[in-house]
């Protein structure tokens, strides 16, 4: 497969503490950099290095991807990681790398 023929993207949070890694009145949000570097690696072990992660928080990235602003900001946190194959969403809210794997082998099967 080539990098022009399976265009996989994670969007994701990086990780912050709104209230600071300290507080107690609230937890973190987005995803931790270990979980998302585990996501990605695990899809790329499958389809080879052309897996891209964009941050939903950068504007310009979300520019570039309506659609991908539309169902955050609809579903907010609970839709991340959105990982996408070919501009089509193969999944939502937090897979294990093998159910990630599982739906981009599914939706690479049907192409």
């Amino acid at each position: 497969m080539s990098s022009n023929t399976t265009n996989v993207k994670i969007f994701i949070m990086p990780q912050q503490f709104p209230c600071g890694p300290e507080a107690t009145c609230c937890g973190p949000i987005g995803q931790p950099e270990h979980e998302i570097q585990k996501l990605k690696s695990a899809i790329e072990k499958e389809i080879g290095p052309w897996v891209e992660v964009l941050d939903v928080t950068d504007e310009h990235a979300m520019e570039r991807h309506p659609q991908i602003a539309q169902l955050f900001s609809s579903l907010g946190m609970k839709a991340l990681p959105i990982i996408t194959i070919n501009e089509e969403t193969v999944s939502m809210g937090n897979p294990s790398p093998g159910e990630a794997v599982s739906g981009i082998r599914e939706k690479m099967n049907q192409m």
